[in-house]
């Protein structure tokens, strides 16, 4: 099974880094952009729905089709895209803004299929 080209987008992906200021509260910045391609579309079901309630208008589903490895790391699992980024949850991710401005949604689950999978909530 492939993805269909004529679906396929490219969308950037920003990686999360978590940082204090002065005062110490905390609060998320984001690295460069590094693009990718992907089929994106809005979630639905049964099974999301019930998972995200309210939130279901805000979430979208994203499928890569190029290869991926796990990568672990301390306390937490990425996903590592070959000639790609690396994906963690709570990173970000430009669907509808270029690569240039602050992500307009956030990673909220990967799910290792044949395809990577990953819902993506917007900020």
């Amino acid at each position: 099974m492939r993805l269909r080209r004529s679906r396929l987008g490219t969308y950037h992906h920003r990686e999360a880094i978590p940082k204090k200021d002065s005062e110490g509260s905390s609060y998320t910045d984001y690295g460069p952009a590094v693009s990718f391609q992907a089929e994106e579309w809005p979630a639905g079901g049964k099974v999301q729905a019930e998972m995200y309630g309210q939130r279901l208008p805000n979430i979208r589903n994203l499928r890569i089709q190029e290869p991926y490895r796990e990568v672990p790391e301390a306390g937490k699992v990425s996903y590592a895209i070959k000639d790609g980024p690396v994906i963690t949850a709570n990173d970000g991710i430009c669907l509808y803004v270029g690569g240039d401005a602050d992500p307009d949604y956030r990673v909220v689950a990967l799910y290792p299929y044949r395809f990577l999978t990953m819902e993506v909530e917007k900020l």
